[in-house]
């Protein structure tokens, strides 16, 4: 008995409707939308994170402009008597150092003794640069002394770190530079203290 090809195949008429949906999701939509939930949870998160380390790096900012402001505003004051951090008064006649002034700047009655680094939570510390590879720079303070070189000079002034042992008996300029959270220096500002 030889079958005929055309009774093996239905025949349009014949097929089997799909089943009616009946509104509600189905098991591929509610795993699509659980994923689309996990990956909004997730930018959410790191977008938090991102805005917390923002925040760091813009504190540390406000604390190099903290510095700025303090130095810039006393810079006159500091020569005339009665100047009450004695640790930092210019003098013709006594050698003061940067490392005893920095000391009572941190210790003494003034608005640096408040400031945290925001990546550690401690003081902040004076670092020699702002270094990608080393961490102990992040949200550091880097201070600068700039010398000017003689006249008629490719370059108009010298910078070299503040240390300990410079004397600040006189005028001196400064620039002060921080340290963001990757270690890059964001400059803040030159002035004279």
């Amino acid at each position: 008995m030889s079958q005929n090809v055309s009774d093996t195949h239905t025949s349009p008429e014949e097929e089997v409707p799909a089943k009616p949906s009946n509104g509600l999701p189905t098991a591929t939509d509610i795993m699509f939308l659980v994923m689309l939930l996990c990956i909004l949870l997730g930018v959410g998160w790191v977008g938090q994170l991102s805005y917390q380390e923002g925040m760091k790096n813009e504190v540390t900012k406000q604390n190099g402009e903290a510095w700025s402001k303090w130095f810039k505003e006393n810079s006159a004051a500091r020569f005339k008597e009665g100047f009450p951090i004695e640790a930092c008064i210019g003098s013709a006649t006594e050698r003061k150092r940067w490392g005893e002034c920095f000391a009572a700047l941190q210790t003494g009655d003034t608005p640096m003794k408040d400031l945290r680094n925001p990546f550690t939570g401690e003081l902040p510390q004076f670092v020699a640069k702002c270094d990608t590879k080393d961490h102990s720079s992040i949200g550091g303070i880097f201070l600068e002394k700039l010398s000017p070189t003689p006249a008629g000079s490719a370059i108009p002034m010298v910078a070299t770190q503040l240390v300990d042992n410079d004397p600040i008996d006189s005028l001196v300029s400064m620039r002060i530079t921080v340290c963001d959270r990757g270690g890059y220096a964001i400059k803040i500002e030159e002035f004279e203290f």
